[in-house]
């Protein structure tokens, strides 16, 4: 009689996978993802319209234009950009140098990956908290045409920013849990290699 392992219990399944802190990861991830790729359609959207019917409006109007298709995109812009870069962090499209990581073994590779998203966490949480305050400074200054207030773009940087720290908290869940293989891989068409 050949002998059967049992099969194993849901929760240990759940353990042996990283549990509750992959469950986390996932659901930042899905946040985060919805929230920036809503912006970009968005904002992508709107920029399309604005700029488009401004180039048309430009040859149908004596005027020469829209007196603010140019404020709002410069608004608009910052907004399109830091969802990009949240989104690139999901998905492992931004640039790095892995010639150390590649020479250590697992565990090593996981305490580098570990130390460099806590430096990139903390370096974004200054640069949030810098953005807020400089968006409190040029909060005064306005546009001359819409009167929109010049912190707008700031508070883009801020919110990008604690985008892109809850994206590296998800990943070093990830890494924490699974090891440095749960560091994700971009597709060469994502990336233009």
């Amino acid at each position: 009689m050949t002998r059967v392992s049992p099969l194993p219990h849901h929760d240990d399944q759940a353990i042996a996978t990283g549990g509750g802190a992959i469950a986390v990861a996932n659901m930042i991830d899905y946040v985060v993802g919805l929230a920036c790729r809503a912006l970009i359609l968005l904002t992508g959207i709107a920029l399309l319209a604005i700029l488009t019917a401004n180039v048309i409006a430009r040859y149908v109007l004596e005027s020469g234009g829209f007196r603010f298709a140019q404020e709002l995109p410069e608004r608009l812009f910052p907004w399109f950009i830091m969802a990009g870069v949240a989104l690139a962090v999901q998905k492992g499209g931004h640039m790095a140098v892995e010639s150390v990581l590649s020479r250590l073994n697992r565990n090593g590779a996981r305490i580098m990956l570990l130390i460099g998203h806590a430096i990139i966490i903390v370096s974004y949480a200054i640069l949030g908290w810098e953005a807020i305050g400089v968006a409190d400074i040029v909060s005064i200054e306005t546009s001359p045409v819409l009167g929109l207030s010049s912190s707008y773009s700031y508070y883009a940087l801020a919110l990008g920013c604690a985008a892109v720290i809850l994206t590296t908290f998800a990943l070093a869940l990830r890494v924490a849990m699974l090891g440095p293989e749960a560091m994700p891989t971009p597709d060469p068409e994502e990336t233009g290699i």
